[in-house]
């Protein structure tokens, strides 16, 4: 904030450019014929000018379009305010309103939004205020501004602003040498501003493919930096293009569109997102005290693990039809429905439908997907519905591919907010493979995903079955416990991971009875305490609920 200086002669109240106040900011005339002022609403003095400022009580009246089809009926024009030509507003579609008063000033600027090429709405800049305004349906997905200019070159451009896309655009097609003619600038803008940057590429993810090159064209002040960094984290190979001034649009208007060009287009560059930091600039941080995650259904499992804590990988094992499926399903209950979070589910072995029913089955307390369960139809839809909006599932009819589900989990994490996810099993990604491409396979898997982790604050559980007991000794199916070294990939496991848990159950003939439905839950490794647990489970069959009746050891 700048210092209010002496105030001279008023003359009138006007707008305030910075602030957006219609009428705080008072004008003075000083001694020596310049003109300041200051905004009572914002406090900011204004430094001396001999530019026009046109007076609250002498403006036009300005005339607001209200309806889609009337913008449509007003011209295209320059914007010579802006340096924008009439041709590339004619490209981009952008329609202008004039001053009842004089009919040349233009007083609204009117930029089209589209979702899948179909208009959707216009959003509304007001010159004199620079307010902002909403016509037609623009929530939810949009988008990029100025995509239906795209011809599908190899590169493609994303500013802030709109204004910025127009300035970038016709600079480029400006100082494009002889030579480089055939090159035509693809330039669009984000359509909400930098804070929903992430978002804006994320819905647009089909148009970013086309390109083999995209260049962010961000503001240079603080949140287009911050915004920069965040779109590297998904797209890390974009480059970004460091502007001297504010921004594009400002480049143009100060004579400075040349170096504009050289910036954007030879000197854009790919961004390093490793950082060296020294004690100083990580003790605020490092002073934040460890938290408890949130629980487990299972108190000695809570106690153990501190919690499921964001940053975290989780790997459980067992042999098939021992209960990881239970174990999981119940996990998934008691974080929707006690903890309240939502959950993303990649079932790599049954469709989402079979999931949502078993997942159902818990809340219920009655198995819905048992052809001898008795049930209503009204109850099964209404525990559906329940689960509405808190469980996300990833069709794997999509695809069993990592770098697929890497994709889903980040933008079910942006997107929808989600922070923890189930993956069942592990071993489906890498089916098919050989014995040797299955551990290479599975390693660069876990380093993938900890890489994920440690990027965003999620929590990833996955499952995996474990390899057979050697010829000989106890079998799995017999109670034998998992050992760490039986995982699929457990050299990768045990040092990406940070835990990893075991499922034991006595599943043969020879059973006491007394233990037919007892199972044995233990900590495998805990990269990051040391701690360990144990502990026996109940399975009672008619709710298809594991139940804690006792902790038999620590």
């Amino acid at each position: 904030m700048l210092e209010n200086k002496d105030k001279g002669t008023f003359l009138y109240h006007t707008s305030c450019e910075l602030c957006g106040s219609s009428d705080a900011h008072a004008r003075y005339e000083q001694s020596d014929g310049t003109i300041n002022g200051t905004c009572f609403s914002c406090g900011v003095f204004h430094k001396s000018s001999t530019a026009e400022v046109v007076p609250i009580n002498k403006q036009y009246k300005a005339s607001k379009m209200k309806t889609i089809e009337e913008i449509k009926q007003l011209p295209i024009l320059a914007i010579p305010d802006r340096g924008i030509s009439e041709s590339t507003a004619k490209k981009y579609g952008v329609r202008s309103s004039l001053s009842e008063a004089d009919g040349k000033t233009i007083t609204h600027i009117y930029c089209g939004d589209t979702l899948g090429g179909k208009l959707k709405g216009f959003e509304c800049k007001e010159t004199a205020s620079k307010q902002f305004s909403s016509i037609g349906d623009r929530k939810g997905e949009l988008d990029l501004w100025g995509s239906w200019t795209c011809n599908g070159d190899t590169k493609l451009f994303i500013t802030e602003g709109r204004l910025d896309a127009m300035a970038l655009h016709q600079t480029i097609e400006k100082f494009n040498g002889e030579k480089y003619k055939s090159f035509k600038p693809c330039v669009v803008s984000l359509t909400r501003g930098v804070s929903n940057a992430v978002k804006d590429l994320l819905n647009n993810k089909e148009l970013l493919s086309r390109y083999k090159e995209v260049v962010l064209v961000f503001d240079n002040d603080e949140a287009g930096k911050k915004a920069v960094k965040d779109c590297l984290k998904v797209y890390p190979l974009f480059k970004s293009a460091s502007l001297p001034l504010k921004d594009a649009n400002e480049m143009v208007l100060q004579d400075r569109a040349r170096e504009l060009f050289t910036a954007c287009v030879y000197n854009a560059s790919v961004v390093r997102q490793g950082e060296v930091v020294d004690v100083s600039d990580i003790i605020e941080s490092a002073m934040t005290k460890p938290q408890m995650g949130i629980s487990f259904p299972w108190q000695t499992v809570t106690k153990a693990c501190f919690g499921i804590r964001p940053h975290t990988i989780h790997c459980v094992g067992a042999a098939p039809k021992i209960g990881k499926t239970d174990h999981q399903h119940q996990l998934v209950h008691h974080l929707v429905y006690n903890e309240k979070v939502k959950v993303g589910m990649f079932d790599l072995e049954n469709s989402p439908v079979k999931t949502a029913k078993k997942l159902a089955s818990k809340q219920a307390k009655k198995d819905f997907t048992r052809p001898d369960t008795i049930y209503e139809d009204s109850e099964l839809r209404q525990t559906l519905e329940g689960l509405d909006g808190k469980v996300r599932f990833y069709d794997r009819a999509g695809s069993r591919d990592w770098e697929a589900i890497q994709t889903a989990i980040t933008e079910m994490h942006l997107l929808d907010g989600i922070n923890i996810f189930m993956i069942d099993p592990m071993t489906t990604l890498v089916q098919g493979c050989d014995a040797s491409q299955t551990n290479t396979e599975l390693g660069k898997i876990c380093s993938s995903a900890a890489d994920l982790v440690s990027m965003y604050p999620i929590t990833i559980f996955f499952y995996s079955h474990v390899n057979p007991k050697p010829k000989g000794s106890t079998p799995h199916e017999k109670g034998a416990r998992v050992y760490s070294s039986e995982f699929f990939g457990s050299r990768s496991m045990e040092r990406f991971f940070h835990y990893g848990h075991g499922i034991s159950r006595d599943r043969s003939d020879e059973c006491p009875e007394e233990r037919k439905n007892m199972s044995e839950f233990y900590m495998l490794f805990d990269r990051d305490f040391g701690q360990s647990y144990t502990c026996d489970v109940y399975f009672d069959e008619s709710t298809v609920t594991y139940l804690e009746p006792m902790r038999r050891s620590w």
